[in-house]
């Protein structure tokens, strides 16, 4: 899932705290009209064609979609030929997905993600733009690992850790230079980032992004017993209109990744 836009008012806290409610149901409704069936244009053009390309899923594997939301990839798994779980902690994002048709009946569970115990084994695990709202991202590897297969692959998809942290990066302008840069205010410190779904509006639900360095993303996966089997970063097909500054905005755009792709195989 990718945040909403920047909460201007309350700073991030240092050390997320784990018994915080990070689901997407209070704004399950709004997330839906956003995504909706197939996803957003984003989605459609960047991650999801990214996303099975790098996981190469295949006709009759068993895959685990976590923070599968209202099941959009999900989905795009059966019509791969899987067979497919999604689970998700949000209630009315797993009853909204019911509701979609898929190629194939995908079996949904409104759960943690750290809590996968009785759902048998898979030959893949997939988290797409979930992961980054999740607190507890040690305990959802290690819990992934013990219903992955020997050799099995993991996949994450998540904003880009580098450029994209929410309230602590942002595009700015030199006007010396006539470039367009990308502006990092914290990167090495893990961060729990409050987030408005709808700034500007009274009494706006809120929901929490978690940053951590790629030092720190690799350590939770290593830790649960994956070696890393693939890196990809994706960047933005948008395209300014013509204007004074739209040359700059396309190169930036091309040099900054919108998403980071990590995938994860464990041991034989």
């Amino acid at each position: 899932m990718s945040w909403p836009k920047r909460d201007p008012r309350p700073r991030p806290k240092h050390a997320p705290e784990r018994k915080t409610d990070t689901s997407w149901e209070k704004s399950a409704s709004w997330y839906d009209g956003i995504i909706g069936a197939q996803g957003s244009e984003i989605y459609q053009r960047i991650v999801i064609p990214g996303a099975l390309d790098l996981l190469k899923p295949t006709s009759g594997e068993s895959v685990l979609d976590l923070g599968c939301g209202q099941g959009v990839f999900a989905r795009a798994l059966t019509a791969k030929g899987c067979t497919v779980t999604g689970v998700d902690a949000a209630p009315s994002l797993i009853k909204m997905a019911k509701t979609y048709p898929s190629r194939e009946p995908i079996h949904y569970l409104a759960r943690d993600a750290a809590h996968l115990h009785g759902l048998g084994r898979f030959d893949a695990v997939s988290a797409i733009l979930s992961l980054q709202n999740i607190p507890h991202l040690d305990q959802v590897c290690a819990a992934a690992a013990t219903v992955l297969r020997p050799g099995g692959r993991m996949l994450w998809v998540m904003n880009h850790p580098c450029f994209r942290i929410p309230r602590q990066t942002s595009w700015g302008w030199d006007e010396e230079k006539k470039i367009q840069y990308r502006r990092l205010d914290v990167y090495a410190s893990p961060l729990s980032i409050p987030i408005l779904m709808h700034p500007g509006k009274q009494e706006s639900e809120s929901t929490t992004s978690f940053h951590h360095s790629i030092t720190e993303l690799m350590r939770f996966g290593f830790r649960a017993g994956f070696t890393l089997a693939g890196l990809e970063e994706w960047v933005s097909e948008k395209q300014s209109e013509p204007g004074p500054r739209s040359r700059a905005e396309n190169r930036a755009r091309k040099e900054f990744p919108l998403f980071l792709a990590l995938l994860w195989r464990k041991h034989d």
